[in-house]
């Protein structure tokens, strides 16, 4: 029986022995790994097809941050297009968490989570937020022909016309979906929703005089206000645009809507802390170059440096406000 109890006793001590022995050589993989980090090119996928504004932003960061990198590697843009950026973050949930799949998601991403996260295969914790970079606010904006010229006479219209009045959109549950119905809501006026495949198909719309308005960012309307096609009418920000120097904010009007378009990088979770301290600093050292500001600018951007505690609250609010909104309006 004592030779019994010895021989178990050794046989767990050699259990526990192995056991450790398998820790710290997985622990030395990992510190190898991290050190070495990164050892081959990066992906960086985005949901949304080339020349869309989030599409715009994830190559200003790409092009960026590669100089930053502990092992300066090419950080390559795959485009996985279609449902708000679902279909993009479904194939990174699939890669291994190693730190050489990014993620760029744009809001419109969490507004879908908000909206029908029960049917999507994830959730907004299945991703870790590093960082945001820039922001671009949104903008009511009218055909060139509206017998509109300013956000009083578009107000006043809408309140004695409720449901007259059209805007476009990229689709249900989107960013212009969404900005629109809060700007509705504050202003006190109704409008009936006309969604398209995109938002430059509902710019296109606009200028077709098919829609009578679109709340769309400096990316994909600004060019057509700008060429004189379209006639902006106000800027849902907290400040005015320099490109549209004379158009009013909703705040100056006093209207509570300040609402806009914005993108964050993020990592599979269970990526190692180690790794993601990498790509932290890497992104920190790229939101703060002032070559990268400078072309975010040019592409009708805000630069922001909003690290992974302040996106982390931004992602939660924005998702918070999105399911109460989209509640309200029955689309739950």
């Amino acid at each position: 029986m004592d030779s019994q109890r010895f021989q178990g006793k050794t046989v767990k001590r050699l259990a526990i022995l192995l056991g450790l022995t398998v820790l710290i050589f997985l622990n030395e993989q990992i510190v190898k790994a991290a050190d070495d980090y990164p050892a081959r090119p990066i992906t960086l996928y985005v949901g949304f097809p080339p020349g869309a504004a989030a599409a715009v932003g994830a190559q200003i960061f790409a092009e960026g941050a590669k100089k930053y990198l502990p092992h300066p590697k090419p950080i390559i843009l795959d485009h996985k297009a279609g449902a708000s950026g679902a279909i993009a973050a479904d194939y990174v949930l699939k890669q291994p968490p190693d730190g050489y799949t990014l993620l760029w998601i744009a809001s419109d991403l969490i507004i879908k989570l908000a909206k029908d996260g029960p049917q999507l295969r994830f959730t907004k914790e299945d991703f870790i937020p590093i960082g945001a970079i820039a922001t671009t606010p949104g903008i009511l904006t009218v055909n060139k022909e509206s017998a509109f010229k300013n956000l009083e006479d578009f107000i006043d219209y809408a309140k004695k016309n409720p449901g007259k009045l059209s805007f476009g959109s990229a689709g249900i549950a989107g960013s212009i979906h969404l900005n629109t119905e809060i700007f509705m809501l504050r202003t006190g006026i109704k409008m009936n929703h006309i969604p398209f495949g995109g938002g430059a198909q509902a710019a296109t719309a606009l200028l077709g005089g098919h829609i009578d308005c679109q709340v769309g960012s400096m990316m994909s309307v600004g060019p057509h206000i700008l060429g004189g096609g379209l006639r902006a009418l106000a800027v849902l920000g907290r400040e005015r645009l320099s490109e549209l120097p004379d158009v009013p904010t909703c705040l100056e009007k006093g209207y509570d809507v300040d609402r806009g378009f914005w993108h964050y990088l993020a990592m599979k979770k269970g990526t190692s802390p180690s790794v993601l301290n990498v790509m932290q600093n890497v992104f920190y050292k790229t939101a703060d170059d002032s070559q990268v500001k400078a072309t975010l600018t040019r592409a009708g951007y805000i630069p922001i440096r909003l690290g992974t505690g302040e996106t982390t609250k931004k992602v939660k609010e924005e998702f918070d406000l999105a399911k109460e909104v989209f509640t309200k309006l029955g689309l739950k």
